[in-house]
């Protein structure tokens, strides 16, 4: 297909085209603009010519949005002089979490009786308000917005009941807080203090916290240039892990422990329902012993301005991340020059954090900028928790419930910790799990091209900067070492099988070339759906080998540290690759020595030849010296300029990017199934439910919802319905989870088995429509089944 194609370099490196009237016609269709010329059905890169991302406060940025100068606002709240203006719109995603603490030392709370009737008498005070008060009372760590909430909907209804309750006579006097007893941080949770007990402790027995969602999954997350954390990073149960396990004591910890051990470690052989059990019980452990509880949870609502003809559309935000995600840069267009406009953020602070793709861009702008100049493999979905191909796709294959089913070949490769050297794996190596992935590859910034030894040495830099034993030699960073735990104890053997060639004729005398290099990863254990398992260390980097090496080498010189806490621990500067100019000195001094040595490192000396290497750094040279940063990569964006306040963007044009025009629009407005009904008849269960959908009519939209059926589409488009339910029994264990099924006539029926013991059941059904699980309408029924086998 031509989205993967490059362009064939003739003999003597330059670029090879047919017609000189054709190249040109072609290029220019590309930038988005209108001619003559012959034309081609691939534009690369996304939207907007140009982005640039201005720092402003609240006022400016409300000022912005309502006269259009600014198109939208990213983390931040803007403030207007009056009500919203009508042309500003917002969406919501989650924004953080309320969480109360107690302070271990307090003699008050020593007790896991005393710690939790003080919280259930506190949460039952700042009830009341709820979202009038900027929040929603939700005492359960997964919330709506998390993907997997449908395991746990039951959990959370009865939480929110329990903690309304009344105390006891008995349970109030040890444990009623005075106005001096608890403390906060936060805005928000200083706002619901003060509201609800008249003043903040300055020495509190118990802190109410609001916890930003940002933080709490960045710090989970290294970019390496490659891999982007953990697949699990968007699920409930992991944020609520990041959220509570750090409260747990020595007497309930070791059953969270346990349980989250599994869940990682893919210690499951009942299929998906043990797996969605075990998430139950990991959350159902983490509340025990009270030693930290969560009160609720706040929205981000972030603005943009929809005008036409100077605002924006086909806006989509992530449900943890709002816009600042992936899927928002490669989405969002400006409605009078969609294909060449310049598009204007709004961020409510400067980049504070170092500017490298190993252990930086650790803050939300920089974090914004790095969604538009790099490429992963895969980007999160932006409604459930599994993620979908950007640069590969893969094929599982997968021997479920052993490990060793699968022969890794003799000749796959797997690093050897502490070096990083690749290893043939040898005659008897097993795996439980294959990926296949197929590769887009394309030129990096610097004009070189993205080959093997890009695809590979992400595996051998990981294995050698994850390990502790080389600390001594300033050759380990502890952020490397947590991507590395996960997938050391998984990663069997990569195997580069083929590179596929094809030759695509897009225009009169043009010609293109797909060059497809097809990648096998093998692994043990690893845990989660198909695309989670894809994304947990795949073929690809989004820069360079050789700008790894000279990070590399910048550090083990005693230059710069990857990471913040690296820096501060060794006393050296953060490695920031636009910014330090006294580094930046530095690494052009390094890379001519590079040039002349043609130095390549040891895992590639047989994947690379020393003219390769020569070139790969003569070219780094050459773009310092245009560009005065050392940032290359191969995302659809390139850094242009930058000042404190201002960092602006360009696109990437070269029909070289396999990627462009309208490859992620059908997650804009995403439609959402709605239960209208649901009834036990016998032994089924049925539901009957709509769509609720978004459709663009003309220069705006309009809002939809008609009966659920099989004939039900989203515009031109058929929707995508996915279906499932949860059979729980008395106890509370999860017995059963499947798909239902839909029948003609549109009923979604639940049929329970014959083999079913007698007992009272309780079954949680949800509908999704194309792959939108976050606020589901679902439905909670409790059902019996009677001794003869029929419902009693």
């Amino acid at each position: 297909m031509i989205a993967r194609a490059r362009w064939r370099r003739a003999s003597t490196g330059r670029w090879r085209y047919l017609a000189g009237a054709a190249f040109a016609a072609a290029l220019i269709a590309a930038g988005g603009q209108s001619g003559a010329g012959h034309s081609v059905g691939h534009f690369p890169s996304y939207y907007p010519d140009e982005i640039r991302i201005d720092v402003a406060d609240p006022e400016a940025a409300g000022k912005g949005l309502g006269d259009a100068t600014m198109h939208v606002y990213v983390g931040g709240v803007p403030k207007f002089g009056g009500p919203v203006p009508v042309q500003v719109k917002s969406l919501k995603s989650l924004g953080s979490f309320l969480v109360l603490t107690f302070d271990p030392a307090s003699p008050r709370f020593q007790s896991a009786e005393a710690r939790c009737t003080a919280a259930h008498f506190i949460l039952r005070r700042v009830a009341q308000g709820g979202k009038d008060a900027g929040f929603a009372f939700h005492p359960y760590p997964v919330t709506p917005y998390h993907a997997d909430y449908l395991h746990h909907i039951d959990k959370a209804n009865a939480a929110t009941l329990e903690r309304m309750k009344p105390l006891g006579w008995h349970a109030v006097p040890p444990v009623v807080l005075d106005a001096q007893a608890l403390g906060a941080k936060g805005k928000l949770a200083e706002t619901i203090v003060k509201s609800r007990l008249g003043s903040i402790a300055e020495r509190p027995d118990v802190v109410l916290e609001e916890v930003p969602i940002d933080g709490l999954v960045s710090a989970a997350s290294v970019q390496l240039g490659s891999w982007t954390g953990p697949p699990w990073i968007k699920e409930g149960w992991f944020h609520a892990w990041r959220l509570l396990a750090p409260g747990l004591d020595a007497e309930h910890r070791p059953a969270a422990e346990e349980a989250y051990d599994r869940l990682i470690h893919g210690q499951l052989r009942g299929g998906l329902a043990e797996r969605v059990d075990l998430e139950r019980k990991l959350v159902a452990a983490l509340g025990r012993g009270c030693n930290r509880v969560v009160l609720g949870y706040a929205e981000r609502e972030e603005y943009f301005n929809e005008s036409y003809p100077p605002g924006v559309e086909n806006v989509v935000n992530d449900a943890i991340a709002g816009f600042n995600a992936p899927v928002f840069i490669r989405t969002v267009k400006l409605k009078e020059y969609p294909w060449n406009g310049k598009l204007h953020l709004g961020v409510p602070a400067a980049s504070d954090s170092a500017w490298n793709p190993v252990g930086g861009f650790t803050d939300a702008t920089a974090r914004l900028m790095w969604t538009a100049v790099a490429d992963p493999a895969m980007i999160p979905f932006p409604f459930n928790a599994s993620w979908m191909p950007n640069r590969v796709q893969a094929e599982l294959s997968k021997v479920e419930g052993r490990s060793g089913g699968i022969k890794v070949p003799a000749d796959a490769l797997r690093p050897r910790a502490g070096s990083g050297e690749l290893e043939r794996v040898g005659d008897w190596a097993a795996a439980s799990e294959k990926v296949t992935y197929e590769v887009l590859p394309s030129p990096f910034e610097d004009g070189t091209e993205q080959g093997v030894a890009d695809l590979l040495y992400p595996y051998a830099f990981t294995y050698r900067w994850g390990d502790e034993a080389n600390r001594g030699a300033n050759a380990y960073d502890p952020g490397v070492a947590a991507v590395l735990a996960p997938i050391k104890e998984r990663l069997a053997g990569v195997k580069v099988v083929r590179v596929n060639e094809t030759k695509h004729a897009v225009a009169e005398g043009l010609e293109l070339i797909v060059k497809t290099p097809v990648v096998e990863v093998y692994l043990n254990g690893a845990p989660g759906d198909e695309r989670q398992v894809a994304n947990l260390a795949p073929p690809w980097s989004t820069v360079p080998w050789h700008l790894l090496v000279l990070m590399e080498e910048a550090v083990v010189r005693g230059w710069a540290a990857f990471s913040a806490e690296e820096a501060a621990r060794r006393k050296v500067p953060w490695l920031d690759l636009v910014r330090d100019r006294t580094l930046i000195a530095k690494l052009q001094e390094l890379v001519v020595q590079f040039e002349r040595e043609s130095y390549r490192p040891a895992p590639l000396k047989d994947l690379v030849t020393a003219e390769e290497a020569r070139a790969r750094w003569r070219s780094l040279r050459a773009f310092a010296e245009k560009n005065g940063h050392f940032l290359v990569a191969n995302g659809p964006y390139r850094l242009k300029s930058w000042t404190s306040d201002t960092i602006v963007l360009d696109a990437v044009r070269e029909m070289t990017y396999p990627l462009g025009f309208g490859t992620f629009d059908r997650f804009v407005f995403p439609p959402r199934a709605e239960i209208e009904q649901a009834v036990q008849e016998g032994r089924s269960v049925k539901l009957r439910a709509s769509a609720a959908m978004t459709l663009k009519g003309g220069r705006g939209y309009t809002e939809t919802k008609e009966p659920l059926l099989h004939t039900t589409a989203r515009g031109v488009y058929p929707l995508l319905v996915v279906s499932r339910y949860l059979l729980i029994d008395a106890a509370g264990k999860v017995v059963g989870v499947d798909k239902m099924r839909w029948a003609e006539d549109g009923h979604f029926a639940i049929d329970l088995a014959p083999q079913l013991p007698p007992g009272d059941y309780t079954v949680i059904a949800g509908i999704f429509l194309d792959g939108n699980a976050v606020r589901p309408s679902a439905r909670v029924l409790r059902v019996h089944i009677g001794a003869a086998g029929s419902p009693g």
